[in-house]
């Protein structure tokens, strides 16, 4: 992804350090309790599961454009719970777009997950260039390790990079060398490299890689994962609606512009 669309305009992300980590997990909006969710709500989000996700990285076959958002009309408490789910931390290091946009388009996925790296060198540069630069989408990243150690160490590197501000540039760096760190006799070596290659402080990446914040960060977003419905990835909530896997572009666009629409955009 260019320098420009990974960094849009009002993305809200300095200043993030450890005092930013600590807030991204802290009891505002994003620190509703998953058992508050509706049952109209949970049954959306297993029907989705139902219709989009494949395990091994959601792996098999996609589902069409007009099946893969699992809800057509999402109800207002469905929408309300959606905005309820997104954290809207202003100085997140995982997040692009403004915290006010009216539409947060929360991401769950794992690094060693192929289609977690196809939906985030293909589909996310788009969303961001069409929804993201103009103030009306917001991403949101959390870290799903389901996939093994690796998946969980490379988690727990993004909360690492995302320390030095570098979270977007270390997620590009490890999709686009994602064969090479699974195939590796020694992944931390590969890591090394591309900790390397993005001038990052090797020393304080890998304490913070190890720390027990980064653990804590990692486990928080993979058990808001499981208690929401999520078994694989990457898994998506748009304002409330379900897209699972690494469906189309007009997938996304469709749910983006309803979602828009619903919130008087």
């Amino acid at each position: 992804m260019p320098k420009d669309a990974r960094k849009p305009r009002d993305s809200g992300r300095k200043g993030a350090g450890a005092k930013g980590a600590a807030t991204r997990k802290g009891t505002g909006k994003g620190g509703l309790s998953p058992l508050l969710i509706g049952g109209a709500v949970v049954a959306a989000l297993v029907v989705a599961v139902v219709v989009g996700l494949r395990l091994e990285g959601g792996g098999g076959e996609q589902e069409t454009s007009d099946e893969a958002s699992a809800v057509d009309h999402i109800d207002a408490e469905q929408r309300e719970w959606g905005q309820a789910l997104a954290r809207r931390t202003a100085d997140d290091p995982m997040s692009l777009g403004s915290a006010d946009a009216p539409v947060v388009l929360v991401a769950y996925s794992d690094f060693a997950c192929p289609y977690c790296a196809s939906w985030a060198q293909e589909t996310q540069p788009e969303l961001v260039e069409r929804y993201v630069d103009s103030g009306d989408l917001r991403i949101e990243w959390r870290e799903f390790p389901y996939l093994g150690d690796l998946s969980n160490t490379l988690s727990l590197g993004a909360t690492a990079a995302g320390e030095q501000e570098a979270f977007w540039e270390y997620q590009e760096a490890v999709f686009a060398q994602q064969d090479e760190l699974k195939s590796a006799d020694d992944p931390d070596e590969v890591l090394d490299g591309i900790i390397a290659d993005l001038g990052l402080d090797a020393d304080r990446f890998h304490e913070d890689l190890d720390s027990e914040r980064s653990r804590i960060e990692v486990s928080h977003d993979f058990m808001e994962g499981q208690q929401i419905g999520v078994s694989a990835t990457p898994a998506f909530i748009v304002n409330g609606d379900p897209i699972m896997g690494a469906q189309p572009l007009d997938v996304f666009v469709r749910s983006v512009d309803t979602a828009l629409a619903a919130a008087g955009e």
